[in-house]
């Protein structure tokens, strides 16, 4: 019997290690991911992220199927089947560039998922991860000043200069509101504000009750200053959403259904702006947002002239051959949703779409103590899952940004088997271990002799009292 209780306590201790997230491949997953060079193997385009997801997916898609980082859930699936889908349609239109085009995208998308994925599975793996990235926005912050007024990028010149590799280039696009549209090591300045937005929420809430209040503070501002200086209205838009979600949890944090208050009034708000607008209350919006007014324009030509393409193909897209626009456009769509359905076919948008969804619902449905650390956690996590579906409607992502979107999207379904404490709070201790120090006891019996049993039972007053700990 005492050998099947060591067996059955090891199993028990084997499965709680194999469900344990593995925080350091979400470390190297993210500085990989920051380091702006690039090495041409032969036909390959090769990263140091690409390199890591390479090496780190194989290993890491056998153990998710098989249920080692928890059950294999409804988005792991919806994950999955979009990456067959849009792997499946370049050999049906463009078998020429299938193979290579398979390889990369399921490197970049699929290797940022699983590492979120499989090694964020506690509330401590999290916040890891989440400091990391929120302390690489606020390295970023003074280049970002410097090429803010300067115009020129520091980190990828000075890599370029080293032998056979090279950096990002700088787009050269002219300057808004009187300052440079930053980049920092990204080759895209809204590239770079989508990559400093999906700190903010998360670093802020995630840290609540771990970081003292006015570093939390300042650090965040530093975030939001950081997204600013991409000068992009996509992620800027994402950011004031971001914020104005957490204004209004803290607002209403004593509401139950706060969540659904809000979803009322913002469809109650689009549906009057759409009645009293003289346009499509969609274009309204993002022309009154719009650091530019003129690509606000741009965003509604490509979106009717895409949706139509999309209605003539809907199955299988068009693969990666030109599509009908205006004579004086380039082509370039700058709206990841409508993409996936022009490109890939509408199946490809559902799945990508629903994956978000739905990890949204599901997580939401769970039940955590306001103001726990999961708690706040999901709060974070799911107000960046709603900033990044709106931001993927003006921009296209892809390279080491398309790869951090899905890693931050499997960064939070831990949340999905997180128990309510996660590690995060000690359990109440035991009365006798928690009690001060006795006070005297006096007895008529001599020590060891008549004296009553110990497991009498005391009247109810005279028990001792307990002063265990609360719960927090």
């Amino acid at each position: 019997m005492a050998l099947a209780a060591a067996n059955t306590d090891m199993t028990a201790k084997g499965a709680q290690a194999a469900a344990r997230g593995r925080p350091w491949i979400a470390i190297f997953a993210l500085i990989t991911l920051m380091v702006p060079v690039s090495i041409d193997v032969g036909s390959l385009h090769m990263t140091p992220s690409r390199a890591f997801f390479l090496l780190t997916s194989p290993f890491l898609l056998v153990r998710l199927v098989s249920g080692k980082y928890g059950r294999f859930n409804a988005v792991d699936g919806l994950v999955l089947s979009y990456m067959a889908w849009r792997t499946m349609i370049p050999f049906i239109h463009n078998p020429d560039v299938a193979l290579q085009y398979a390889g990369s995208n399921s490197v970049i998308f699929l290797g940022g998922y699983l590492c979120g994925r499989c090694s964020i599975r506690t509330a401590t793996d999290f916040r890891i991860a989440a400091k990391l990235l929120g302390a690489f926005v606020i390295f970023s912050v003074p280049f970002a000043i410097s090429e803010a007024i300067t115009g020129r990028m520091v980190i990828p010149r000075f890599l370029d200069m080293l032998p056979f590799i090279s950096s990002v280039d700088d787009v050269n696009y002219r300057r808004r509101m009187g300052i440079d549209r930053v980049q920092f090591v990204f080759a895209h300045p809204i590239l770079y504000g989508l990559f400093c937005s999906l700190g903010v929420a998360t670093y802020f809430t995630a840290m609540k009750g771990f970081m003292f209040g006015v570093r939390r503070w300042i650090s965040s501002g530093l975030m939001v200053l950081a997204v600013f200086l991409s000068v992009s209205s996509g992620p800027f838009l994402a950011t004031l959403v971001q914020l104005a979600l957490l204004f209004w949890g803290f607002l209403l944090r004593n509401v139950g259904p706060r969540w659904k208050i809000l979803g009322i009034l913002a469809v109650a708000a689009y549906i009057i702006l759409e009645i009293i607008a003289t346009r499509p209350a969609i274009y309204a919006i993002t022309s009154i947002l719009a650091f530019d007014p003129a690509t606000a324009n741009v965003r509604r030509i490509l979106l009717e002239y895409g949706l139509a393409q999309v209605a003539r193909t809907p199955i299988l897209g068009i693969g990666f051959n030109q599509w009908d626009l205006p004579f004086y456009m380039s082509g370039s769509l700058d709206n990841f949703w409508l993409a996936n359905a022009l490109v890939f076919g509408i199946p490809a948008f559902v799945l990508y779409f629903a994956s978000f969804v739905w990890a949204l619902i599901s997580v939401g449905r769970r039940d955590f103590p306001r103001g726990s650390p999961l708690s706040n956690i999901r709060l974070g996590w799911a107000v960046v899952q709603v900033s990044v579906i709106l931001t993927l409607a003006t921009v296209y992502i892809w390279s080491e940004i398309a790869s951090l979107v899905m890693f931050v999207l499997g960064s939070g379904l831990f949340l999905l088997e997180a128990e309510q404490d996660d590690g995060t709070e000690k359990a109440s201790e035991p009365a006798s271990t928690t009690m001060r120090t006795a006070a005297p006891v006096f007895t008529r019996f001599p020590p060891g002799e008549g004296q009553p049993s110990a497991t009498a039972v005391a009247p109810r007053d005279s028990r001792p009292v307990s002063f265990s700990r609360p719960r927090r």
